[in-house]
């Protein structure tokens, strides 16, 4: 079975990013920080709270840089993976011809 088919069929899942600037995604984000720091912030001092989300937020930074790029490597590997397997197969797309 070919590459595209298998993609067809359900059998190939791509890993796709989620684009973090979209504007439906702003609002969940929001939902999310605003419960993870919202008693955090009435447990800590305001100095201790800033130095906690700069850390985290470093980290939250690096993971997604390398989910990023792990993302962008893997799909643009698949799509060269798709060229191969469509022009190994641009023979057999015309030969029905009567």
């Amino acid at each position: 079975m070919s590459l595209l088919s298998d993609f067809y069929n359900g059998k190939l899942y791509p890993y796709e990013e989620l684009n973090t600037h979209d504007p439906d995604f702003k609002p969940i984000g929001d939902k999310i920080s605003s419960e993870k720091y919202g008693w955090l912030k009435k447990l800590l001092s305001e100095k201790e709270f800033i130095r906690f989300e700069d850390k985290l937020q470093a980290y939250y930074y690096e993971a997604n840089n390398y989910w990023s790029e792990k993302g962008f490597l893997y799909g643009f590997k698949l799509g060269a993976l798709f060229m191969f397997d469509i022009l190994a197969e641009k023979d057999n797309l015309f030969s029905n011809k009567d």
